[in-house]
């Protein structure tokens, strides 16, 4: 195990075994890695009490035979068939398969976002989750058909399954508003507030309600399971609800009411609790919002070091950045305000309308991340940006469509002899950089040839 894998699999396992817990993220990810645990069975014979007794599971405290493909397998699958959604909502707004396809490698061959989606972690299931609220949203847009209230509703339930992974899913609120401006765009256009008001009036509860409801059930699902409590880790939870659990009642409406309240609260207290960023501690792992942008600061997850033929020899699980992808998207970020700026500032006519559009809802989306996790005052760290990474990623394939739309349309073999070098420079990149990735044994000389930026902040092993 790895980072926050022991928190994941020791609180998967309370599931498993139906032990009432609370903690600071929302529980559909924990829950989804419980299922695949029973479902799979790998630790059917393994004595996993220790598991029950602690939020933070160690080592030394876990049986050998311990395989951990259950609580894994959500995150790792999940991811992969995000892809699907990636390369669906491309092809949908370029019209352009092989671009779509090409494209679709941002998000398969970078490194970071493959060490968080193979391990018992919360990003893979959340980017899934999200990147199917997006496929939704430019499916609803591009299908060509008046836009129903079935439509926000469907919206909401997906959106409302990636608020329950992590909170951070919650920038995708923001569809609701593109999608009511979309829905209404005449009417904005004559500024007829009526129609408007009226519209929004049936549309706000349309793609809401699902959302919260996704929430409660969620919520009910986890106080229904947990029917047991271990002495010493009560979460700060009522009398009420430790009674209610004793008496077997953890079903009922009242103990739900109970429970979640004691959640919610403990959530809250928690957040309240995480120390600030420090960045003069020698140890801190957590980075500042904006040095994300760069692949600041790298997390050294766990590391095994070995003596072969008297060379050291370590195995890093680092998180690190594929530079060519975070560098391309910030480039592809700038590129997209500068190409906005001249639109609404300096009245540029844009040259492909749909397509400019495309480019301010996904840039929107990425700075209005950005600028919502720069007013959080606790301590983050690089793989929050996983999130925005993704939206500038799909971006920087927009805007690369926009100013070679020309190209792409006559089909100029050049283009494509340049785009194909780039997309195999990722790939490149990325299998450079697969032992920080994969646990591969390197010697220091090997690890120094792969520390190209000071501000990465890599720590060799002696």
């Amino acid at each position: 195990m790895f980072w926050d894998e022991n928190y994941h699999i020791a609180s998967a396992e309370k599931h498993v075994q139906g032990v009432m817990y609370m903690e600071p993220h929302p529980p559909l990810g924990k829950m989804l890695m419980g299922l695949m645990e029973v479902v799979i069975g790998a630790n059917d014979k393994v004595d996993k009490h220790k598991f029950l007794e602690t939020d933070h599971i160690e080592g030394a405290d876990t049986p050998p035979e311990t395989k951990y493909t259950g609580y894994r397998w959500p995150s790792v699958v999940l991811m992969a068939l995000s892809v699907l959604f990636f390369y669906g909502i491309l092809r949908r707004i370029i019209q352009n398969n092989l671009v779509a396809f090409l494209f679709s490698s941002f998000i398969i061959f970078d490194n970071a976002l493959v060490i968080q989606a193979r391990a018992a972690m919360l990003e893979g299931i959340q980017i899934f989750f999200l990147l199917a609220a997006l496929y939704c949203f430019v499916n609803i847009v591009t299908r060509g058909t008046p836009i129903r209230l079935k439509h926000y509703a469907a919206l909401g339930f997906v959106i409302g399954l990636g608020i329950m992974v992590k909170v951070t899913s919650a920038i995708e609120l923001l569809l609701f508003v593109m999608l009511f401006g979309i829905d209404q765009w005449r009417n904005v256009q004559t500024y007829n507030y009526p129609e408007l008001a009226k519209r929004l009036f049936v549309t706000v509860p349309a793609g809401v309600i699902p959302v919260v409801l996704v929430f409660l059930t969620v919520f009910y699902i986890h106080i229904g399971m947990g029917t047991k409590v271990i002495a010493g880790h009560t979460y700060k939870a009522s009398p009420e609800y430790l009674q209610a659990i004793q008496r077997g009642d953890t079903w009922s409406l009242s103990t739900y009411t109970i429970g979640l309240r004691d959640n919610l609260k403990y959530m809250n207290e928690y957040a309240d609790g995480v120390p600030r960023l420090d960045e003069c501690k020698p140890d801190e792992n957590g980075s500042y919002a904006m040095d994300w942008l760069l692949g600041k600061k790298s997390i050294s997850y766990r590391w095994d070091k070995d003596t072969i033929d008297g060379k050291v020899q370590v195995k890093y699980m680092n998180i690190v950045a594929n530079p060519i992808i975070w560098f391309s998207v910030i480039a592809g970020i700038v590129l997209s305000l500068g190409l906005m700026m001249s639109k609404f500032i300096y009245g540029q006519k844009e040259k492909d309308t749909p397509l400019f559009y495309w480019i301010c809802a996904f840039t929107s989306l990425y700075m209005c991340y950005m600028l919502a996790i720069l007013q959080i005052e606790r301590v983050m760290y690089l793989y929050h940006y996983l999130l925005p990474l993704t939206f500038g990623s799909i971006n920087l394939a927009l805007i690369f469509s926009y100013i070679y739309r020309e190209d792409i349309l006559a089909n100029n073999k050049h283009m494509w002899i340049n785009l194909g070098l780039f997309i195999t420079l990722v790939i490149a990149v990325f299998a450079f950089f697969a032992p920080f990735t994969y646990g591969i044994q390197m010697t220091e000389d090997q690890f120094e040839m792969r520390n190209w930026f000071s501000f990465w902040k890599l720590q060799v092993v002696q």
